[in-house]
């Protein structure tokens, strides 16, 4: 078998296999063009990251191929794509690609002083943006893993992939949701008894949020957080848990995007202001703001997991497509 180098000239082949497997309904990735291909897939996220891309071609005709990207910020590795034609599987392309691209990711590894890891899972800094089936096109920004139970999922388990976390993505059009007045009543008297209230994030106002970033202490978070703070006119609207001043919880930022959806970098609760109901009440409030200002869905998705999803349900929300996590042995064969 040919591996060669894929880049901005093979793209349009790479292009046409991404295409076709999302029309088959293989996966649920929105279809791309060439130029969205390269800069989505083929181009560093940011400074100091890298692209691993490589392609098998027999007789000029390109049977599959892989990509896989570095993310600097957290430094891990990551496999993001992997496609390989319908007539041309279960001949060794997909496993000898898979073997290319980790032989690639041992170099870079090494070179940099680090553990080789590689990874399908919801940190991968490329935002492959998908369509949720059964929806008029409501979207989520991107892939939280590979699909559970997918032909693409038991390829990497035969591949070496073992299974770490599963991710639930969840789903609710805002003309369904309703503000739940009983349960959100008794919790407010709890937290009132605490002296917590919901509030919309002032820096004049409001105190340590940096100590609420590092008792979540999440990858993404520990830069996200931080960076939508320092924008440029202050950030975006924002509930927080206000603690005496003092940050004690975030949700949103409150961003409806073009398409109707309610974007958010996610929601939390510091530990200290915990066991009270204050994180379903600035769920629900989160929800109830987000209606006001003209969403029309939300999509967000949680680990199996997380206690966290009872508000979720308890609020409407269900789980539209299940992902999983997993990460490779450092084996080939």
């Amino acid at each position: 078998m040919s591996y060669q180098r894929l880049d901005e000239r093979k793209a349009g082949e790479a292009l046409r296999l991404f295409n076709e497997a999302t029309l088959r309904g293989e996966q649920y990735y929105r279809p791309l063009d060439e130029s969205g291909f390269v800069s989505l897939l083929l181009t560093p996220v940011k400074q100091g990251d890298e692209v691993f891309a490589f392609c098998e071609i027999e007789n000029e005709v390109m049977n599959g191929f892989i990509i896989g990207h570095f993310d600097s910020g957290i430094k891990r590795y990551f496999l993001t794509m992997i496609e390989v034609e319908p007539s041309m599987r279960r001949k060794g392309i997909g496993r000898g690609l898979l073997n290319c691209l980790q032989e690639q990711m041992e170099i870079d590894a090494f070179e940099r002083g680090l553990k080789l890891e590689m990874e399908v899972s919801y940190f991968n800094p490329v935002m492959l943006s998908w369509d949720l089936p059964e929806t008029d096109h409501h979207f989520h920004n991107n892939a939280q893993g590979v699909l559970l139970g997918s032909p693409a999922h038991l390829f990497l388990k035969n591949n070496g992939f073992r299974d770490f976390d599963c991710q639930n993505s969840y789903h609710q059009c805002f003309a369904d949701y309703k503000w739940p007045e009983e349960a959100m009543a008794v919790y407010e008297k709890r937290m009132a008894d605490r002296g917590l209230t919901i509030e919309f994030y002032d820096p004049a106002r409001h105190t340590d949020f940096d100590d609420l970033v590092k008792d979540l202490n999440n990858d993404l978070w520990n830069w996200q957080i931080p960076a939508e703070l320092a924008r440029k006119g202050g950030p975006r609207p924002m509930l927080i848990v206000n603690d005496h001043g003092r940050v004690g919880g975030f949700a949103g930022p409150i961003v409806v995007e073009p398409s109707g959806r309610a974007w958010l970098l996610g929601l939390a609760v510091h530990s200290r202001c915990r066991g009270c109901g204050c994180a379903s009440v600035l769920f629900n409030r989160m929800c109830e703001e987000f209606r006001l200002a003209g969403a029309e869905y939300m999509t967000f998705f949680t680990a199996e997991g997380n206690f966290a999803r009872n508000i979720y349900e308890g609020a409407g929300f269900r789980i539209h497509v299940s992902w999983a996590n997993a990460r490779r042995l450092v084996v080939r064969s």
